[in-house]
């Protein structure tokens, strides 16, 4: 469907919860509450996020190296290389681990690598990216319909080809924040944008019929009904922040093969 349309209307539809780094905050808020999601462009400048590049070039380095190997795990000193959820099964022991944890995901998400708590692993990750979701800005923001959850796990997701992704789906249903923010440029559909339905975060009835018709799934957190004139493919350059209202539909767009895409995540509880 997105595919099919034309590139003024995916820029309406993006244009439609984009603010500026300089704008005001309550509009900040008003479109982060209203619409679910709001779009920062330049939150991080280039130069911030080209100091990155080389570790970043590192990791996918040594993930080239273990993602073939066909081995279920791998310790090394500050991160641990685990196919599925072989050896960290859990949330909770996962955001507690005492190093990083790639995780080659399997299932709906087959071939995603989700490197959980990644500046315990390069700390440099932290030193660069941690001050911007703690700032004034950030912190302002994130006083979100009563309610102000503070900065917690640093992730960072590569997807590089992943043709298949997981559908439309909810993290929960309880009010959870993220934060995203593009390490590299993602401004094509091929690229795979993290992609959202806006209000959808607001209960309404196809909540509840998402809400039945998941119950018989093998997860009932997804939302196979979504409004096809919501969708916003959050597309953007290099250090473009995202927040979205988890409890929201959203997914990663399948990408093309051949294709990359690098985001840092900040979980927030």
């Amino acid at each position: 469907y997105l595919e099919r349309l034309n590139g003024d209307e995916i820029n309406k539809r993006i244009q439609d919860v984009t603010c500026t780094i300089d704008q005001d905050i309550n509009k900040i808020k008003e479109i982060l509450s209203s619409k679910g999601i709001v779009i920062i462009p330049n939150f991080i400048p280039e130069s911030s996020i080209v100091k990155l590049s080389e570790d970043l070039n590192q990791i996918r380095k040594k993930l080239s190296k273990f993602v073939p190997s066909g081995k279920p795990f791998k310790e090394e000193t500050n991160v641990l290389f685990q196919n599925g959820n072989f050896k960290i099964k859990n949330y909770n022991s996962l955001a507690n681990h005492n190093k990083a944890v790639a995780t080659i995901r399997d299932g709906q998400d087959s071939g995603m690598i989700d490197i959980f708590n990644a500046d315990k692993w390069y700390h440099s990750i932290g030193n660069v990216l941690r001050p911007y979701f703690n700032n004034k800005l950030f912190n302002e923001v994130m006083k979100y319909n009563n309610y102000s959850p503070k900065a917690k796990n640093l992730n960072i997701y590569l997807n590089n080809g992943v043709t298949k992704t997981r559908g439309f789906h909810v993290d929960s249903y309880a009010k959870q924040l993220k934060g995203f923010i593009y390490l590299e440029d993602c401004l094509e559909l091929k690229y795979g944008p993290y992609t959202y339905v806006k209000e959808s975060h607001i209960e309404s009835s196809l909540t509840k019929i998402n809400k039945n018709l998941s119950s018989v799934l093998p997860n009932e957190t997804e939302t196979p009904i979504v409004l096809r004139q919501n969708i916003v493919p959050a597309l953007g350059k290099k250090g473009t922040l995202v927040i979205s209202d988890q409890g929201g539909s959203h997914r990663g767009f399948p990408q093309t093969k051949g294709c990359q895409r690098t985001v840092a995540v900040m979980n927030f509880s």
